[in-house]
């Protein structure tokens, strides 16, 4: 029917390909599944060691306000370094809803 030669059908093929990974991509992020992180490029991929965040990079994070990240700081600062990540719970203002977003974000080195 049609008369494609053999680098056409690849490029068609190519194009196909991508739309559907694309739809899948999208049903995935509206479903919630993870695959919304690579999606949305607002969350950040790459973790973060507690025991060396500025100030700055933690004021970036939606779920962390300027009040609470210089808690962390104070916390971080006047005490010893976060042993595990558990101790983010010790931090005024941080409870089990936000520490389970931040435990995601955050590790300890």
């Amino acid at each position: 029917m049609f008369n494609f030669t053999p680098e056409e059908r690849k490029v068609i093929l190519f194009i196909l390909g991508l739309a559907f990974c694309g739809l899948a991509l999208s049903n995935l992020a509206k479903a919630g599944c993870r695959i919304e992180r690579i999606v949305c490029p607002q969350v950040q991929l790459a973790r973060i060691n507690l025991n060396q965040v500025t100030l700055e990079e933690l004021t970036r994070f939606k779920c962390v306000s300027a009040k609470l990240a210089q808690a962390i700081i104070e916390r971080r600062n006047l005490g010893k370094k976060f042993a595990s990540l558990e101790e983010l719970k010790e931090v005024k203002g941080i409870g089990d809803k936000r520490y389970e977003k931040l435990k995601e974000v955050f590790f300890i080195e």
